[in-house]
């Protein structure tokens, strides 16, 4: 697979996704196996749909081993990575860094298939700072992992994507002297991982994943009060 080669100078959208039917493991405990693939297929959907509506993007390349995530993501133009060994999230995203460096000089930014709640304005925030930075780190709000992790030199370190990863990659950039820009953002801050964060998540209209959770009730199953969905931009 290459990447076309005017796209130098542009930043690509590198998007790791593990089967669905393997997804959140974490919320094991209120959802279903069923209901756990069609959350990690929600939450891709609302992400390919909020980059795919970034212009300034050059494109997006989608990695994974699973031909239901290639479905979600083919109509929105991406392309495809087959991640054929499975071994885990960061080799997937070398997997993606290196398609995107075979033929350009872009750079990447690194967004997980699971932050559905990223808008457009977070994405074009990020790339913004990227005009004057060589590495920019979005971290979760709640635990300490690393929501996006975009650099100008695809390269520049070895992804530390799992527990702790903002704190990795961190001081992966200060070993490579790089003083990395960090940008709290509150929607592609918001990941899904455990069941707290199911409750806390944003009800958005035209959202397939705050479609999902109204649908399948979850804030009544955790005692909580039930949120009605709202308007926003992607």
């Amino acid at each position: 697979m290459t990447l076309p080669r005017d796209s130098e100078d542009q930043v690509w959208a590198v998007v790791p996704a593990k089967r669905f039917s393997r997804a959140k493991m974490r919320l094991a405990s209120v959802l279903t196996r069923a209901e756990r693939a069609q959350l990690a297929q929600a939450m891709l959907h609302d992400v390919m749909s909020v980059l795919s509506a970034v212009d300034e993007l050059a494109g997006i390349v989608v990695v994974s081993g699973d031909p239901s995530v290639a479905r979600v993501a083919r109509p929105f133009g991406a392309r495809l990575v087959t991640d054929i060994a499975e071994t885990g999230v960061n080799d997937a995203v070398r997997e993606g860094l290196h398609a995107v460096a075979r033929d350009s000089d872009a750079g990447a930014m690194v967004v997980p298939g699971d932050v559905p709640f990223a808008t457009v304005a977070d994405v074009q925030s990020v790339l913004r700072v990227m005009v004057g930075q060589p590495m920019v780190l979005v971290p979760a709000l709640r635990d300490g992992g690393t929501n996006c992790l975009a650099m100008t030199d695809p390269f520049a370190i070895a992804p530390c994507f799992g527990d702790g990863s903002f704190h990795a990659h961190r001081a992966a950039a200060r070993r490579a002297g790089i003083a990395p820009a960090v940008c709290h953002l509150e929607g592609l801050g918001h990941d899904v991982d455990r069941p707290d964060d199911l409750v806390s998540a944003p009800r958005r209209f035209g959202s397939r994943t705050s479609a999902l959770l109204d649908e399948l009730n979850i804030n009544a199953r955790l005692g909580q009060p039930v949120l009605q969905s709202q308007g926003g931009a992607i």
